[in-house]
């Protein structure tokens, strides 16, 4: 009996496909060709269609057959307890002038959907305690940009954290705007998520020019820490990566596809096996037309907060075109709260994968970033 209903399942569910594929025969690239070909404006020609960007070039249309998945672009599942498998920090980012008063507009953000700050320094930052008085640091991240001469705030920070959370560990990035002081770093009592050499991703002219400099930098980076006595696994440890974020869509979240790819293939060749995950923020600032207003920068942090998550960002945050406008403020902090609680785009781990477009971006970019990576640190 069990026998019968088995193979009168399988023969529904044959017929179901051999019906669909009836009704919707499977298609090529060149069916494809041929339809758009005669659809194009006489003198036309099909390579015109070809988008070509920040020294890529891809096809307006793959199909199966032209793609390969490469796994290493995976995005993992979160392993946060109380998130959906797409888990990233809401982080707003603060000026840090008036030392009171960006501590009132942290405490603002952390009881109003905010999972952390990322606080601007400014040079020659003293007033540590006063920065971080009431926040709970080891159930939030706070991260920082440094600048010149900051022995004295790590030195300070050190001894917060001693103080206030001696047996806790905190969720802490140094994201340096200057030469990073890495013999201070080592000094500092170590922690689970704390990482000390954060990198800027700057601007270039290409996407893999601006992901191949990053890496160089990261592994120079951790070249530094082995000379002052940590392991490799403790030194690459200390890497993160926080990229602004740009127009494009696709190109944007294949930018942290490959930038955490590009980081596995080099921990690999460090031979450490067992390094903490590593951490990308993802910063979009404002963008004021006037042409577009008055909610052009609403409508642009909104796609390129979507872009970062796709993407596998770790931290993110958007940025209000006038910081000082209240209203403002807390649209640019709801922008992440509304795409996780309302979008539910919390709820899958990596929905890109298997996009023809994005593995094939995927697979383009990594290749040129690995090449001139290479170039560059045998240079």
């Amino acid at each position: 009996m069990q026998t019968k209903i088995q193979l009168e399942s399988r023969t529904k569910i044959e017929f179901v496909k051999q019906f669909v594929e009836h009704i919707f025969p499977a298609q090529s690239t060149q069916n494809w060709a041929t339809a758009a070909a005669s659809e194009l404006e006489k003198g036309s020609r099909m390579e015109d269609l070809r988008i070509r960007k920040e020294g890529l070039e891809w096809n307006p249309y793959y199909s199966a057959t032209d793609v390969k998945r490469w796994e290493a672009a995976r995005l993992p599942s979160s392993n946060v307890d109380f998130a959906g498998a797409r888990y990233w920090l809401n982080m707003p980012r603060i000026l840090v002038g008036d030392v009171t008063q960006a501590n009132a507009q942290a405490l603002e953000h952390l009881q109003n959907g905010a999972d952390g700050i990322v606080f601007d320094l400014p040079s020659g930052f003293t007033e540590t305690a006063k920065l971080l008085e009431g926040i709970q640091m080891p159930y939030c991240a706070i991260h920082f940009f440094v600048s010149d001469q900051p022995d004295y705030f790590l030195t300070s920070l050190h001894a917060f954290v001693d103080q206030k959370f001696p047996e806790e560990n905190i969720n802490t990035n140094f994201y340096w705007k200057g030469e990073p002081h890495l013999s201070q770093i080592v000094k500092l009592r170590k922690q689970t998520n704390f990482r000390g050499a954060g990198v800027l991703v700057a601007n270039k002219e290409t996407a893999a020019d601006q992901l191949a400099t990053a890496l160089q930098e990261a592994v120079a980076r951790v070249e530094r820490l082995k000379e002052l006595g940590l392991s490799a696994e403790d030194a690459t440890s200390h890497i993160s990566f926080l990229l602004q974020l740009g127009n494009d869509f696709f190109l944007e979240a294949v930018k942290l596809r490959v930038l955490r790819a590009l980081w596995n293939a080099i921990l690999v060749a460090y031979q450490v096996k067992s390094s903490k995950p590593l951490f990308i923020h993802a910063l979009s600032n404002p963008q004021v037309n006037g042409a577009f207003q008055p909610h052009e920068n609403l409508i642009k942090e909104t796609y390129a907060a979507m872009a970062a998550i796709l993407g596998g960002c770790d931290g993110l945050t958007t940025e209000p075109e006038d910081y000082k406008n209240p209203t403002m403020v807390r649209m640019a902090r709801n922008t992440s709260s509304v795409l996780r609680e309302e979008s539910f785009f919390s709820l899958v781990a990596d929905p890109l994968a298997g996009s023809y477009l994005v593995e094939q971006l995927t697979k383009n970019l990594a290749e040129e970033t690995w090449a001139k990576f290479q170039l560059l640190t045998q240079a």
